[in-house]
This record gives C-alpha cells, sequence and structure tokens, in this order.
C-alpha cells in the first residue's frame, strides 16, 4: 500500500497567510475600530437641557423640585445635571368605554405629573450624550434622586445648546 504524504509548498503557505491577512482585516473593520470612536477627546463637552417627565405623583410633591437642585441617577449615584426648571400639570389617566368603544381621559384626583428640565455638560458621542458616564437620550428611563424626591420617569425632549 502505497501512503500519501502531506507536502507543503510555497503556494499552500501563500494561500494560508492570504486567508489570515483577510480575517484579520475582517475582525479589526467590524471589532477593533469601533473602540475608541464612541467617545470624542476628554475635553470635547456641550451644554444639553433634556426633560423627564414624571407620572403619576401624589400633588404634595407639586413644590418638591425647584430650580438649582443637584441631580443624581439612582443605579449610577452619578451627577445627571441640575434642575433649571419645573412644569406641573394634572395627571390624565386613559380609560376604555366599553359600551361607546372610545378612550376617555380623565384628570385623575390628587395626581400630578411634573416635567423636569434638566441642564448637564455632557461629552457628546455617536450614540448618546454622557453625563459623568451616565447615557442621556430621548425615551429613555430614569431614575432620579433629588433633594426632597424620588422619581421614575423617561426623558422626553433633549435640547443641545
Amino acid at each position: 500500500m502505497n501512503k500519501r504524504k502531506l507536502r507543503f509548498n510555497g503556494v499552500d503557505v501563500l494561500l494560508i497567510l492570504l486567508a489570515a491577512a483577510a480575517a484579520f482585516v475582517l475582525l479589526y473593520v467590524f471589532v477593533l475600530s469601533d473602540r475608541g470612536s464612541d467617545v470624542q477627546s476628554a475635553g470635547d463637552t456641550v451644554k444639553i437641557q433634556y426633560v423627564v417627565q414624571l407620572q403619576n405623583l401624589d400633588s404634595r410633591f407639586a413644590e418638591s423640585v425647584r430650580r438649582g437642585q443637584h441631580v443624581e441617577d439612582a443605579i449610577t449615584r452619578k451627577s445627571i445635571g441640575t434642575v433649571v426648571g419645573v412644569e406641573v400639570k394634572d395627571f390624565e389617566k386613559i380609560t376604555f368605554d366599553y359600551d361607546t368603544g372610545r378612550e376617555i381621559v380623565s384628570k385623575a384626583d390628587d395626581r400630578i405629573t411634573l416635567l423636569v428640565t434638566i441642564e448637564a455638560d455632557v461629552t457628546e458621542t455617536d450614540r448618546a450624550f454622557l453625563a459623568d458616564g451616565c447615557d442621556i437620550r430621548v425615551g429613555k428611563q430614569f431614575s432620579l434622586i433629588l433633594p426632597e424626591l424620588y422619581g421614575v420617569g423617561f426623558c422626553i425632549r433633549l435640547d443641545k445648546e
């Protein structure tokens, strides 16, 4: 019986090197090149104002949030800005009338909605604004710690100055 021996020649080595180079290029393009592009240089900060809507609060909290108060994120315990404005609205609840097939919007007794406008110096990235490492984006849920209130709400507006 004749056994066949594996032999490598110059063409085989060239093909292996070419495949390895192609794999490295793909890895670099799709994985390694995105690491540094997320954050600009550390000195590039911008000022933004964003609004967090806190719904279904007891009306006793209408006077709890005031301009100039420091705001922290409850999860990371980092500073995410300073209150520059507060708007108090009646909380509206939505119910469904099965007889008419329509939604009914009514005001809830002793419940309010707070629109808290927060100003922060942030670092701008391609996906979000970062305030002390915390993402600031429209639609993101925030757990806010204020001196007299802890509240959970969503960012509904963001303006870059």
